[in-house]
């Protein structure tokens, strides 16, 4: 019994998990990171439009 003997399965079970169980669970992750990124964009920007507003509604330069 050699090294190779031992890592090759080990290499091979890692390589099943991530082409089975990872990538699969890659694609709702990805898209809920740019949704959330989104949202929040439009969240931040609904934010700054509240202060331009309230500057300029008290005769402050915004």
């Amino acid at each position: 019994m050699n090294t190779q003997d031992i890592i090759y399965p080990i290499g091979q079970f890692v390589s099943w998990t991530i082409e089975n169980l990872l990538e699969p669970l890659m694609d709702p992750f990805n898209a809920g990171v740019i949704i959330l990124g989104l949202v929040a964009l439009v969240v931040w920007l609904k934010v700054l439009n509240g202060y331009v507003v309230k500057a300029k509604a008290e005769g402050k330069a915004p």
